[in-house]
């Protein structure tokens, strides 16, 4: 019994001592598993810049009007009305602000409105009618200035980070079209029928694209877009000399293709 209680103090110092080594050892953390990038969902308001390329369809501007176009700037009937080629195309780029809503695991549908400043343009001049160059000048012009969008959207997620998405609703721009003829253009008699306009053009748009979240609340995208802003026709009354009763017309179609790239900003969880 003495032995064992002149050891009591020996075995307490001992644990002591244990237990300051036990404190100084560094402890591991528990193993957890990486979270996934997009795990608080698509559900949210989201804000993002875009920038790409716009071409235009190969489109025939058609040139027709008063007596003086129809008959005597025509090599020959049936010519009438003849025409000259644009294909505008050109860069685009500006901003885009939308909504997601997840409705299933993997479907979401969506509404985005985006406004892009553009110079998409194309313009040329051609001897007309043929084989009488230089005997008139026949010049033409278009230039897609801005163009915006309001779109639906409906999405499926081949996986939490990546959506797949087809798109479709109202297109809008302001186009710039100009046109004009000039008879005898190296004289200074010559008649003019120049015309022009600016107007804002709406019609509609159809694509798909798909989307890469590849940080919580970021994701970037590409997308394709053909879009129809319809026809226009402007009127070039003739001048040097002023003839009122006669003018010429030219026939624009506008419609084309968008392809380009972006970055989102999501606010969600």
């Amino acid at each position: 019994m003495k032995n064992l209680i002149s050891a009591i103090p020996a075995l307490v110092a001992a644990g002591f001592v244990g237990s300051a080594c036990a404190a100084d050892m560094p402890v591991k953390a528990p193993l957890q598993a990486p979270a996934a990038v997009a795990a608080a969902g698509w559900t949210g308001f989201y804000v993002g810049a875009n920038a790409g390329w716009s071409w235009l369809d190969s489109a025939d501007v058609g040139v027709g009007g008063s007596s003086t176009i129809t008959v005597s700037q025509t090599a020959a009937p049936p010519t009438v009305p003849f025409s000259v080629g644009l294909r505008p195309d050109g860069f685009l780029g500006g901003v885009q602000i939308g909504y997601n809503y997840q409705f299933a695991p993997q479907w979401l549908m969506g509404v985005e409105a985006d406004f892009d400043f553009a110079n998409a343009k194309d313009s040329i001049s051609v001897g007309l009618p043929a084989g009488f160059p230089p005997s008139v000048a026949t010049s033409a012009g278009e230039n897609i200035r801005w163009f915006g969008t309001l779109r639906g959207r409906l999405g499926w997620l081949a996986n939490p980070n990546l959506l797949l998405y087809g798109t479709g609703g109202l297109a809008y721009g302001q186009v710039e079209y100009s046109a004009n003829i000039d008879e005898f253009p190296t004289l200074p008699a010559g008649r003019l029928f120049a015309a022009s306009s600016s107007p804002t053009k709406v019609g509609w748009t159809i694509g798909a694209g798909f989307e890469w979240a590849f940080a919580h609340n970021w994701s970037v995208k590409a997308e394709y877009l053909y879009f129809d802003l319809g026809s226009e026709t402007i009127t070039g009354p003739q001048t040097n000399p002023v003839d009122p009763t006669q003018f010429a017309t030219y026939s624009f179609n506008t419609r084309g293709s968008i392809a380009r790239a972006g970055i989102n900003m999501r606010f969600g969880p």
